[in-house]
């Protein structure tokens, strides 16, 4: 099932879980289950990852298969839980929250997890839509936190440091998307408006007044 939502993901941009078990633990179950599936799974996010580097400014990055697939299963587990909505906050931290990032000091390592979890703030707002103060929005949107390429347009607090930062590409990836999505909290930090200046040159401060962070504007 994770390969088949994968590949929908993908190719629609839609994240619905529908398995014929309609519960959570069948749902959590069929997260790379099938056999054969974790190899598949393996060539599919390592083919993403070559299609990614296409649009990745800047220096080339290794493909990472542990948070690659830890960012797949992670973004599955939060569909499994905003389709089936049955559990605690404690538990939902349990699910989504226990295992860290893998090798997440590694500029690569947050590449490669975002070949799913670009995928996040419209998974996001999904949950949010069908219940504002469910626990599971509460815990999607502190976690994302400590992916930050991944999560420009969810208007979060950024971390003083992250690896995203200390990557050129990854940095100007970061600083386009929060231009695309209209972040300003994002915007507003100095050295991603730097960025946007310099993408946009003369035409920063027209294209920023009004429309964008203040930060664009001077």
């Amino acid at each position: 099932m994770l390969l088949r939502f994968l590949q929908t993901l993908h190719d629609s941009g839609v994240a619905e879980i529908a398995p014929p078990e309609r519960d959570l633990a069948a749902c959590l179950r069929k997260a790379g289950s099938a056999p054969g599936e974790a190899r598949q799974l393996g060539r599919l996010l390592e083919g993403w990852h070559g299609e990614a580097l296409l649009d990745l400014p800047g220096p080339a990055l290794d493909h990472h298969p542990e948070a690659a697939l830890w960012g797949a299963l992670l973004l599955f587990r939060a569909a499994c839980l905003a389709s089936f909505r049955d559990l605690g906050e404690a538990e939902i931290r349990e699910l989504l929250a226990s295992r860290p990032l893998p090798d997440a000091a590694n500029p690569a390592a947050h590449f490669s997890a975002d070949l799913s979890l670009r995928h996040w703030p419209p998974l996001f707002r999904m949950a949010r839509a069908r219940s504002e103060d469910d626990p599971l929005v509460k815990v999607m949107h502190s976690l994302a936190a400590t992916f930050p390429l991944s999560s420009p347009g969810m208007h979060l607090d950024l971390p003083a440091e992250s690896p995203v930062f200390r990557h050129a590409g990854l940095h100007q990836l970061f600083a386009e998307r929060a231009l695309e999505r209209a972040d300003h909290a994002r915007l507003a930090r100095p050295a991603t408006a730097a960025l946007i200046r310099a993408k946009l040159g003369a035409y920063s401060a027209d294209l920023g007044r009004g429309l964008l962070s203040p930060a664009l504007d001077s």
